[in-house]
This record gives structure tokens, sequence and C-alpha cells, in this order.
């Protein structure tokens, strides 16, 4: 994505989202505060304490998210572990992007797919030996 680019609605809530589950796991072990919550994503985005308060809502409700009996949130077990796996994955993977960048640069439409498809095809065979090892 370009600096001139904008983000579409997902790609921005999504964003957002990780962005105050981070400020969350940041406020680990105690949690955060629902107040705590919405002036972080005030300062950082500009959001209303509304707006702010549907999102964390919508994280508890779906299980990503919970708040402990004296009104502090945190993140469920279930879901520091989707995080770990995502960032282990984002490791094993952080060598390989020049080579995905250098793939995005091909003009010729039929190389750049076949040159996708083999990247696919090494990102799936490294992910099944580290599974097995």
């Amino acid at each position: 994505m370009s600096s001139t680019d904008v983000p579409d609605g997902a790609t921005q809530r999504h964003s957002r989202m990780m962005e105050l589950l981070t400020f969350i796991n940041l406020a680990e072990p105690q949690g955060a505060t629902i107040t705590q919550i919405q002036a972080y994503m005030l300062t950082v985005f500009g959001l209303k304490f509304r707006t702010t308060s549907e999102m964390v809502k919508e994280l508890a409700i779906s299980g990503v998210i919970k708040a402990d009996g004296h009104g502090f949130y945190h993140i469920t077990e279930k879901q520091r572990a989707a995080i770990k796996r995502i960032a282990d994955q984002e490791e094993r993977e952080k060598p390989l992007t020049p080579l995905l960048k250098r793939i995005d640069n091909i003009k010729e439409t039929k190389a750049r797919e076949k040159a996708l498809k083999l990247y696919q095809e090494l990102l799936e065979t490294l992910s099944d030996q580290s599974s097995q090892g």
C-alpha cells in the first residue's frame, strides 16, 4: 500500500482492533479499564468513547477479551495463544519478505502468478517442517 492509498474500512477496523488488543496486552497483568482503553483510542485514532466501547463489547462477546470482577479487561488465554502463533509465523516468514517483494515486481502476469504459487508452496513446506520439528 503506498502512502497515498486509503485503507478500506475492514483494514482500518482490523488495525484499530489490533492496536486496542496490544494496549490491553501491554497493561497486563493488571489489565486496562474501559476508560483507559477509551482514552488511549481517542489519543491514537481520535475515536469517540462510544465507538471504543462498542469495539470492547464486541471483543468481549467474541471471547477475545474478558473483564475481571474489578472492571479491568484482559486478553483471554485462547487469544494470547493465537497472538503468539501469529507472531511466531511472522518471525518465520520475515526472511522471505524480500523474496515476496521481488515477486510483486514481476511485470508479466503469468510469470508473477507462477512465482506466487511457488512462494505459497515454499511457505507450506516450511510450515510443515516447523510443525514436525
